[in-house]
């Protein structure tokens, strides 16, 4: 072999290694579920939302959310019921992204969650369903708004920058009430006024 064809061979080898490099980790940071799309199950995405390891449940997240309102029956039990608050925040996150309306009745109870960012991330995601999330979240307010401070808080801040026409005039009272220093009392009736005008539109 002369000088020039070993040149040529070690060129082609280092080509080789270069691609089988760069092809390994551009695998490796694909979504899971894009990886193995017939091997790994909604279900098994959503159980690694627990794991300890934050890549994983970031991995396992970002996959849910490729497969978009498929997975939401698997995230919203997580999201109601799980006692790991990292689960809870990663189902919270990915329901915000995938934006599903059939998630709004648990988001409106994930609402209360003791920890206070999955309760950021649920009236985040409501305050984009805007009208749409009204009817559960004004009947919970009827239920328990007087007593549930996180509530009010999650209500007025879906609530504070939302105008509606036919609405605004029970939307500022309703506001008015959430306030801080406001009368507690005064959240339920104002709750309820603007679920009977909606009977009426």
């Amino acid at each position: 072999m002369n000088y020039a064809t070993y040149i040529e061979n070690c060129i082609i080898q280092i080509d080789f290694i270069y691609r089988t490099f760069r092809e390994h980790y551009r695998f490796k940071a694909e979504p899971m579920y894009e990886q193995k799309q017939t091997r790994i199950s909604t279900q098994s995405l959503v159980n690694l939302l627990e794991s300890e390891d934050e890549k994983v449940r970031t991995r396992a997240r970002k996959s849910l959310v490729t497969i978009g309102k498929q997975a939401v029956p698997n995230l919203l039990p997580v999201l109601e019921n799980s006692k790991i608050y990292k689960a809870r925040w990663e189902a919270a996150k990915a329901l915000n992204e995938i934006g599903d309306l059939k998630s709004i009745p648990t988001l409106v109870k994930a609402l209360e969650d003791p920890e206070s960012d999955v309760a950021w991330l649920a009236a985040k995601t409501l305050e984009k369903f805007r009208k749409a999330a009204w009817p559960q979240l004004l009947h919970a307010l009827v239920d328990r708004g007087s007593k549930s401070v996180s509530l009010q808080h999650g209500a007025h801040h879906i609530l504070r920058k939302q105008k509606v026409e036919g609405y605004n005039d029970l939307l500022d009272i309703l506001r008015t009430s959430l306030e801080s220093g406001a009368v507690p009392e005064s959240i339920s009736p104002a709750a309820y006024n603007i679920l009977e005008r909606m009977k009426t539109k």
